[in-house]
């Protein structure tokens, strides 16, 4: 079924190839039809109805910053080994993004497994550049202080 031409209908001028807006009917088979600017006398049998576009949904976008500043130092003592290591990889994104230069890592001294497994995991970060055990001031074993790239 064709569609019955009203006021305000969008249309397409079919031999111009272009979009328009039906404003009112001249006779029995031509419309003055607004294209851009220009208002023209078209016949019905060159238009051709255009559906109206819905409109699109509008995306709210935020941004999620962490508000509570990013502490020097990250303290995994009593932690668990897995869990301990989460923790460094988010407080070294955390670091990078603030933009510290470096980070202490307090693991305490203990049987030594916690720093093992740092150490061996910060030598294999991709974004850091050194690491080395705090002085004996800082915490000595206890601690391990990483350059960041």
């Amino acid at each position: 079924m064709a569609h019955k031409f009203q006021e305000g209908d969008g249309v397409r001028v079919l031999s111009l190839g272009q979009k328009g807006v039906l404003l009112d009917k001249v006779s029995g088979t031509e419309w003055n039809v607004q294209i851009g600017i220009i208002k023209m006398k078209i016949k019905e049998t060159d238009l051709e109805y255009i559906q109206p576009e819905k409109p699109k949904k509008q995306r709210v976008i935020t941004n999620v910053r962490n508000t509570e500043p990013v502490r020097a130092e990250l303290d995994l003592r009593g932690m668990r080994y897995e869990d301990a290591l989460f923790e460094v990889d988010k407080y070294i994104d955390e670091a990078l993004l603030a933009g510290y230069p470096r980070v202490a890592i307090i693991h305490g001294k203990g049987t030594g497994a916690l720093r093992t497994g740092v150490t061996e995991f910060l030598k294999n970060h991709r974004m850091v550049k050194n690491i080395r055990f705090g002085d004996a001031a800082e915490g000595g074993n206890g601690i391990t202080i990483a350059e960041l790239k």
